[in-house]
């Protein structure tokens, strides 16, 4: 596990991983946990998410693309709960 993400964004993948219709693998866990605090961090500071950004930050943290919508939906999900 990498000490520089908070505990609290491998907490969301745990919950990601289990509505996900793909499995997270052990190797997702960091780079999930890296892209989901890359993403709360700009919402939480009221910044513009657009498909060009979640492909940069999905990039940067080192996910596959094809999950990007996937997240997106889950957040949406989350986030109305």
């Amino acid at each position: 596990m990498n000490n520089e993400i908070p505990l609290k964004f491998y907490d969301i993948v745990d919950e990601y991983s289990t509505e996900s219709e793909k499995p997270v693998s052990e190797s997702e866990r960091d780079p999930l946990a890296h892209y989901f605090q890359l993403l709360i961090t700009r919402l939480m500071n009221n910044e513009e998410i657009s498909e060009e950004a979640q492909q940069e930050m999905a990039g940067e943290a080192g996910i596959h693309e094809e999950r990007i919508d996937d997240i997106a939906n889950f957040l949406n999900q989350w986030g109305n709960e």
